[in-house]
């Protein structure tokens, strides 16, 4: 059980010796280490925290201007600067207004009750009441809309203010039942309370503030790498797959279409004449092209077919559990597609023709070069035949000297 005769002056001291060592702690990592919006209103509010327990301890040795007023001050601005803190770590708007009143009123309060009328009551209800506020809107700040990601954080940290609030709370109810002179600085069982549920609570968010920090850095940095592997993955005009991530999915289908007996076709494209378009109306005009092209093949194709640019004016697509006749009437439908699309080149308006060589996964390719490699065989044999039209290689087994199919 508590002893009831704790020091409380000893017991401030305290406080103010670990709220400045932590507060200097989060100044340190604010200058060295990466943080978020926020951060530094969280040092400042624990350096305020750590000054108003000092102006309390002093309570009977300077001016109660200092050691109420300021004081209360202080504490309450922290509390304040925690919100705002939360509020810009988590993007979201705060009103300036609303906020300093949450500073402005309770001081002039405190000040009333303590200069016009001495009542040590109010103070302690004012006070305890306005904090409790500022500590529930904490609280709420970090409890709403929480991410999975950094859900663990975001929770222990609003917990630590919902807790403060509720004993804030808890003691407006007690000063309440037993009204009178309440001396800030006696040894009762409720200020004992205040001031050790004051450290361990300010030692704890302090540890969720940096926890706050690390994890969201961790996301970031967990982000970051995503999206170097898409970029690496990725061609960076048309957004589809790059030539290295082609292969490599490529090559997963063909062991996959093997395992299970599936078949699979692989199509080769290529522009009709992308060298003229880019010399006449500019490499802008061919990226347009490009990107248009691309886009027309995302709406036609399914989400298992794998689509890459292989470089320059060069695609790939690959069809899983797709037989040749199926490959050759969706090449068909991207060769139509094409043909009938329109591009806004600025000045004009362009419109561009593919060729297209298809090619039947076989026994005898060797794998996805071998399979592609008739595929785009079979696409220069359509740009022989006038371009703008679709060629189907045949099956390896088919006597030498057959010609691809039209």
């Amino acid at each position: 059980m508590l002893s009831w005769s704790l020091d409380i002056r000893s017991l401030t001291v305290d406080l103010t010796s670990v709220s400045a060592v932590l507060s200097i702690i989060l100044f340190l990592i604010w200058r060295s280490r990466k943080t978020y919006p926020g951060f530094g209103l969280w040092t400042a509010g624990n350096g305020l925290y750590a000054a108003g327990f000092m102006l309390i301890a002093l309570r009977g040795m300077i001016p109660n201007i200092l050691s109420i007023t300021l004081a209360n001050i202080f504490l309450l601005s922290a509390a304040v600067l925690f919100l705002e803190g939360v509020r810009r770590f988590r993007g979201i708007s705060g009103r300036p207004i609303s906020t300093i009143s949450l500073v402005v009123l309770p001081v002039l309060l405190v000040t009333y009750f303590t200069f016009v009328t001495d009542d040590t009551t109010m103070r302690v209800v004012v006070y305890s009441a306005f904090y409790a506020v500022i500590a529930g809107l904490v609280a709420w700040e970090l409890f709403r809309n929480a991410r999975l990601e950094q859900r663990f954080s975001l929770w222990f940290t609003g917990s630590l203010f919902a807790m403060h609030a509720l004993f804030m709370v808890f003691r407006v109810v007690l000063t309440f039942l037993n009204p009178g002179p309440h001396d800030l600085l006696a040894p009762n069982l409720i200020q004992t309370l205040t001031f050790l549920i004051s450290l361990l609570l300010g030692i704890a968010w302090t540890f969720g503030f940096v926890m706050l920090n690390s994890e969201r850095l961790e996301v970031d940095l967990k982000n970051a790498q995503v999206e170097l592997q898409r970029l690496a993955e990725t061609d960076f005009l048309t957004g589809i797959a790059n030539n290295r991530r082609f292969f490599e999915d490529g090559e997963r289908e063909i062991q996959r279409a093997r395992r299970y007996g599936h078949t699979l076709v692989a199509l080769m494209l290529d522009l009709d004449h992308f060298k003229k378009v880019n010399d006449t109306h500019g490499h802008a005009a061919g990226d347009k092209v490009l990107v248009a092209m691309t886009d027309t093949f995302r709406h036609l194709l399914r989400d298992i077919d794998v689509f890459g640019r292989l470089g320059g004016e060069e695609f790939a697509i690959l069809l899983p559990e797709t037989d040749l006749a199926g490959g050759r009437a969706t090449a068909e439908r991207l060769r139509t597609a094409i043909a009938e699309t329109q591009i806004d080149a600025g000045h004009r308006i362009l419109k561009i023709t593919i060729s297209i060589g298809v090619a039947l996964l076989s026994p005898d390719d060797a794998g996805l070069d071998s399979v592609l490699k008739r595929a785009d065989d079979a696409m220069y044999e359509a740009k022989r035949h006038g371009r703008n039209r679709v060629v189907a290689a045949l099956p390896t087994a088919a006597p030498d000297g057959d010609a691809p199919l039209p």
